[in-house]
């Protein structure tokens, strides 16, 4: 009865290590197959970071440039109405 069990034991582990390495090599081989794919899917990945990251840096460059833009027209509107408001006094 012992026995029986100790080679059902054994069939069984041997079974799943066997299943287990086949499973193994399985996906070691569509990884070799399919590194082209992964490799684009990287260089992909890579290129939109790139492009996001220099969109930002536009965006930046350009709400600095707009912040510029503002000042220039406040300051343009406050001298015309001092100068407005010093004509109506005199």
């Amino acid at each position: 009865m012992i026995v029986e069990g100790l080679k059902l034991m054994v069939v069984g582990m041997t079974t799943v290590v066997l299943f287990l390495s086949f499973m193994i090599l399985l996906i070691q081989l569509v990884a070799y197959l399919t590194r082209g794919v992964t490799a684009r899917e990287l260089q992909a990945i890579e290129e939109e970071k790139e492009r996001q990251r220099l969109e930002r840096q536009r965006e930046k460059e350009a709400a600095a440039d707009e912040g510029d833009e503002d000042i220039v027209v406040i300051t343009a509107a406050i001298a015309a109405f001092e100068a407005e408001r010093s004509a109506a006094a005199t």
